[in-house]
């Protein structure tokens, strides 16, 4: 089996960031080794855009191999593996039952390491079974929880008939006046469904700036 030393991973149950949206708060983990294996290219577009399941027999191959980076004591994750293409890396960690339970991209330094390493490694018959379609998320990772915070607010606001605070961020979104919140609500919301925008992100700074202010 091929290994691969010293990466970072941030491990993330839905979707897999790319490093570019790699915030401060999240929970990195130091890899001291973890599993290699390289896969043909349309089986990394399965996993990649799939949710997947693995044999029984690959995760006894994998199993207690990938080691966490600590100083004291040795912790290990119990199935853990980067899979790669040859132009591609994906980490990926599962279950008892090989289902994978979170994903993680890597910094671009340590992709291209394991790309120059991998580039004279022979291809795995990679065995497993596609349960479902990713329903992936084009948007940013930063739009993503933009849209989610002003949703939570609007949301808040209508059901509690807070009309003042409605009107005043309609306006500053907008630079209109409106006195119904319902139109002020579904307006927004619809908003919302739409493609993320120079004037929902100003919305998206008035909100959290409402909340500096009190």
């Amino acid at each position: 089996m091929n290994y691969y030393y010293d990466i970072i991973l941030n491990w993330s149950e839905n979707q897999e960031y790319e490093f570019y949206e790699w915030n401060d708060t999240d929970y990195l983990e130091l890899i001291k080794k973890i599993p290699l294996m390289k896969i043909k290219h349309k089986d990394f577009v399965n996993v990649l855009t799939n949710k997947i399941k693995v044999s029984e027999d690959f995760l006894k191959e994998i199993k207690d191999k990938t080691l966490l980076n600590t100083k004291k004591v040795i912790n290990k994750i119990e199935y853990a593996c980067l899979i790669t293409d040859g132009k591609n890396v994906l980490a990926l960690e599962f279950n008892k039952e090989g289902l994978v339970i979170s994903r993680s991209k890597l910094l671009v330094d340590d992709e291209l390491g394991i790309l120059e390493f991998a580039y004279n490694l022979k291809e795995i018959i990679f065995i497993y079974e596609i349960i479902s379609p990713l329903e992936y998320n084009f948007y940013l990772r930063q739009e993503r929880e933009a849209k989610h915070l002003i949703l939570l607010e609007i949301n808040n606001l209508y059901q509690n008939k807070d009309k003042a605070k409605l009107k005043y961020l309609y306006y500053e979104y907008k630079e209109e006046t409106l006195d119904d919140i319902n139109l002020i609500y579904h307006n927004i919301i619809e908003d919302l469904d739409k493609d993320f925008n120079k004037d929902l992100l100003k919305l998206y700074y008035v909100i959290k700036l409402s909340y500096h202010n009190v």
